[in-house]
């Protein structure tokens, strides 16, 4: 199968939410696909869509952020084929390149095994972090209601 990429746009989300919706329920995350992101993303210059056929077959949510000390492109998510994942993460890695931007991170759900295999692969490391969250407002109450557990 020959694969194209192109920059991800708004106008995937009939194609892309379904890709993304039954990744989050593989792994145990939440859907990133949403049309807000999207345009979000659609404007980074680091996330794209991979194509065979006219019909996408995975995606890379990535954007350049600055903490004060250096800019570092980060992929959220990463899904689709495993050879699709494999040619969009080249893709990262050569869109942070051309824009002069030599650190790049992954979020890599603890359950996606061959996606941190492929990472690894592509000299990739693995760095000893965690990564806490917490959640706020009603969203909050709702995601505890929907746990079982108290918020």
């Amino acid at each position: 199968m020959s694969l194209s990429l192109r920059p991800v746009a708004v106008d995937d989300l009939a194609d892309l939410q379904p890709l993304d919706a039954a990744y989050a329920r593989e792994v145990g995350v939440e859907p990133a696909v949403e049309a807000a992101s999207l345009g979000f993303f659609a404007r980074t210059g680091h996330a794209f869509v991979a194509e065979a056929g006219g019909r996408p077959q995975g995606v890379v949510l990535a954007q350049a952020v600055w903490d004060g000390v250096r800019p570092t492109v980060r992929v959220s998510r990463l899904i689709g084929s495993p050879e699709a994942r494999r040619v969009l993460a080249e893709a990262v890695v050569k869109s942070a390149y051309d824009a002069a931007v030599y650190d790049l991170a992954a979020e890599v759900p603890a359950a996606d095994e061959a996606l941190a295999a492929l990472l690894s692969a592509a000299s990739w490391s693995e760095r000893p972090t965690r990564r806490f969250e917490r959640v706020l407002g009603s969203r909050a109450s709702a995601d505890a209601r929907a746990s079982g557990v108290g918020a």
